[in-house]
């Protein structure tokens, strides 16, 4: 009997309820509840800021109701975190807490053979005691038991069951339907922007742009039912492209289709009940939290029904808003990502993160992300301020491409001159001389277009290893840097990375 079809007062039946509610909870506390530079990395500092945060908080005038939706939520976070350490699921305890039938424990992974954990009374303990200190004595309880298995057992790891719209997720594959579908789009790209908006500038991919798609959706069409006569036409495909692309480009999610399957469960992804079956939406399985939008329904939630008294009002929430639910990249997010790859060992990613403990669960902007892969080894970047030497950070740059490559290109002899400020560019690429023209205005700036077209000789041997160097293109922000970003990898690396991570390679 599934945790659906049991009475509704049921153990399954409330854990069920339970962690359906949970992802909205863990979203509340980080929006809502916490402090925006609250620390949340589901680690070993948020837990001693949430213990802060929970006493700091703790006030004998406030509602019953507030009181209860912060413990509520602070319970969901940190068994989350007590989970990311034991390992296990998610269970429920019969035993009443206040008006509740149970409470959420959770349950370390079985090889531990400890005790459920109970987080509501945990936090009921650290209130009581106000050492400030009850979550992190938990974590190291369960902490040095895993550490106990580890020695009797060289290599176990707990196992945690994947949490639901929580925990990250293997992307599916990209279905058929959706190559089709992007490949049109971006082949048509072009005529949609100069038919939709005359081709003016301001498409770029930049959030702001949206308030523009906004402005002209509602010119175009005064109802839901003029929108939906025309959902298969060019502008509004176009449109939920463009929509699904910013969200990606800036926020790092992915383009996602899931086909009918006859033999899902009712409500089930695939079956005709679940709203994401046949759709084509943005989604973000391998963040924690990720969010996701289907593009033709933000559009269509921009428009009233009709017309007349009684009628819904257009939605007050406008494009921009949508991207607040998607979760940017971090050096968290980026270093996983390269360990999957293959592209960074555990050790240099840990090293990174160590370095960057401060922010290293901290959204990235757009151009932080290809900034992100240089810190992880993988990138080198072209500075676009003015240099001290223009001869000597083209060698820089020549020599750290060099170095990615581990010994297949060896780069020597660089030299720059000619013209005022040095008009050829010359290095010998594993001792065969290799001349490039390049264009200055100054000693202090180097030629962008050179780097782009002289990098590529610096790409080992298409024979002995498929790695070349690509050019990353991403959205530019107000104020944001235009340093040149080149990323080391193989094709198949070079797509993971442009779908995850919001990029465009070149």
């Amino acid at each position: 009997m599934t945790a659906e079809t049991q009475p509704e007062n049921s153990p399954p039946h409330l854990l069920q309820r339970w962690l359906d509610e949970l992802p909205y909870q863990l979203l509340l506390l980080e929006r809502v509840l916490l402090p925006e530079d609250f620390p949340l990395d589901y680690g070993p500092l948020s837990l001693d800021a949430l213990e802060a945060q929970l006493l700091e908080q703790e006030n004998p005038g406030q509602e019953s109701k507030e009181r209860a939706e912060l413990v509520d939520c602070a319970t969901a976070y940190l068994g989350e975190v007590l989970l990311g350490v034991a390992g296990g699921a998610w269970g429920w305890n019969t035993r009443p807490v206040d008006d509740r039938r149970g409470q959420p424990v959770v349950c370390p992974d079985p090889e531990l053979q400890l005790s459920p954990v109970a987080p509501m009374l945990l936090i009921a303990y650290a209130l009581r005691v106000r050492t400030g200190t009850a979550f992190a004595e938990e974590m190291a309880r369960l902490r040095e038991a895993v550490t106990e298995r580890q020695q009797a057992i060289p290599g176990w790891q707990p196992v945690k069951e994947h949490t639901p719209l929580v925990d990250p997720r293997v992307a599916r594959p990209e279905d058929p339907v959706l190559s089709v579908w992007l490949t049109e789009r971006s082949e048509a790209h072009s005529a949609w922007f100069k038919d939709a908006f005359e081709e003016a500038w301001r498409w770029n991919h930049h959030p702001g742009t949206l308030d523009w798609l906004e402005a002209v959706v509602k010119q175009r069409f005064a109802t839901v039912a003029e929108f939906d006569a025309a959902r298969n036409e060019p502008f509004v495909q176009g449109a939920c492209w463009y929509l699904g692309e910013v969200i990606r480009r800036t926020k790092g999610a992915m383009w996602q289709f899931i086909p009918f399957d006859p033999a899902a469960e009712p409500g089930a992804p695939g079956s005709r009940e679940n709203v994401w079956t046949e759709v084509l939406f943005v989604d973000q399985p391998d963040k924690r939290l990720g969010g996701a939008a289907i593009p033709l329904e933000c559009l269509r939630e921009l428009l009233p029904e009709g017309k007349g008294d009684g009628e819904p009002d257009e939605r007050q929430r406008g494009l921009q808003d949508e991207l607040f639910w998607f979760r940017a990249s971090s050096y968290a997010h980026v270093g996983a990502l390269l360990i999957r790859l293959g592209m960074a060992s555990q050790e240099k990613v840990d090293s990174v993160l160590t370095g960057f403990a401060r922010f290293a669960y901290s959204e990235l902007t757009p151009h932080e992300v290809p900034s992100a892969l240089e810190s992880f080894g993988v990138a080198i970047s072209a500075h676009a301020d003015d240099v001290d030497d223009l001869e000597g950070s083209y060698t820089s740059l020549l020599e750290e491409a060099a170095a990615l490559t581990d010994g297949a290109v060896t780069i020597t002899d660089v030299r720059l001159h000619g013209g005022e400020y040095g008009e050829i560019l010359e290095f010998s690429r594993n001792g065969v001389l290799v001349t490039q023209d390049t264009e200055h205005y100054s000693y202090d700036y180097l030629d962008h277009l050179a780097i782009s077209e002289f990098i590529g000789h610096v790409d080992p041997d298409p024979g002995d290893d498929t790695r070349r160097f690509y050019l990353a293109d991403f959205v530019h922000l107000r104020e944001a840097p235009y340093d040149s970003y080149y990323v080391f990898a193989t094709p198949e690396q070079a797509t993971v990375l442009e779908k995850e991570l919001g990029l465009e390679l070149r």
